[in-house]
């Protein structure tokens, strides 16, 4: 311990040599005073959202007590839920802190769906996963050297899911020799824990095997949860003769297969994204 002790001193003395040699006396003086850097998380923030991943950014300000700027060296994190980590890992920092100031920085931390989905095996897409984080933030800190402040903190990760969209019904309108109208009704799941805001749609409609027309609306309509769909009615227009006889027969049955091919527009709590749309089926027609 004694020996430890004099190794401990005579490493800040000879430190204080140097930095006093360089007109740092103030900056030794601050950290044999007990002065250490500060590290806290202020805020939470999601980034690019996707269907695969999502960036979880740490906003995390930093104090520096000393007379020189604090070189950032890296963050070690790991993250966990109810008890069962599902991701880990390192980065490097670059940048510093001023001279007796501080700084906010951001710390994205990517979260892979398939690995989280593969550690917490009882979690499906569409549910709201609750999170632990520990971060460990080192810094070059005069004298001593590397430092590690270490952040902890909580929230909720969401795991997304493609909506099921059901084309429910057809309702025609004009059938004349130079046009036909209708209304193409849908049936909108979020599949969802969360609530989630269908903010635009886009489709190609097919009866049959014959494409018949583009679906298109930007009309809002919110899904408070899974069980909470969405009825949209958009309007169609077509020339019977660029449809097709077959088609035209078609229409005046009860109903036909159908398949939408596009893609969705979606606000979420946790950021907006752009969803596939793939959907098939049987549908009915009314008049």
């Amino acid at each position: 311990m004694k020996k430890f002790w004099v190794v401990r001193v005579s490493r800040l003395l000879l430190g204080a040599v140097c930095l006093g040699a360089l007109g740092g006396c103030a900056i030794v003086e601050g950290v044999l005073s007990g002065q250490k850097p500060t590290a806290r998380i202020t805020g939470t923030h999601f980034r690019d959202l996707s269907l695969k991943s999502v960036d979880l950014v740490f906003d995390v300000e930093i104090g520096n007590p000393y007379k020189a700027a604090l070189p950032l060296a890296d963050v070690d994190y790991s993250l966990a839920s109810g008890g069962s980590r599902f991701l880990s890992g390192q980065t490097a920092l670059e940048g510093s802190i001023p001279a007796q100031g501080s700084r906010t920085v951001p710390l994205p931390v990517k979260v892979e769906f398939a690995g989280l989905l593969k550690v917490l095996q009882t979690v499906r897409p569409g549910a709201v996963v609750p999170y632990q984080v520990e971060m460990g933030l080192a810094v070059d800190a005069p004298v001593i050297g590397r430092t590690r402040l270490p952040l902890r903190s909580e929230g909720k990760l969401p795991i997304p899911t493609v909506p099921k969209v059901e084309l429910t019904q057809i309702r025609w309108g004009k059938i004349g020799l130079d046009q036909i109208r209708g209304t193409v009704c849908l049936k909108v799941t979020s599949g969802c824990q969360y609530a989630v805001d269908l903010t635009g749609l886009k489709a190609s409609l097919s009866l049959g095997d014959v494409r018949v027309a583009d679906l298109l609306t930007s009309a809002p309509a919110a899904m408070k949860d899974a069980n909470s769909p969405a009825e949209l009615e958009i309007p169609i227009s077509f020339s019977p003769a660029s449809a097709g006889l077959g088609l035209v027969r078609m229409i005046s049955g009860s109903g036909s297969g159908y398949r939408l091919n596009g893609g969705l527009d979606v606000k979420t709590p946790f950021g907006p994204m752009n969803m596939p749309l793939n959907s098939e089926g049987k549908t009915t027609f009314r008049k």
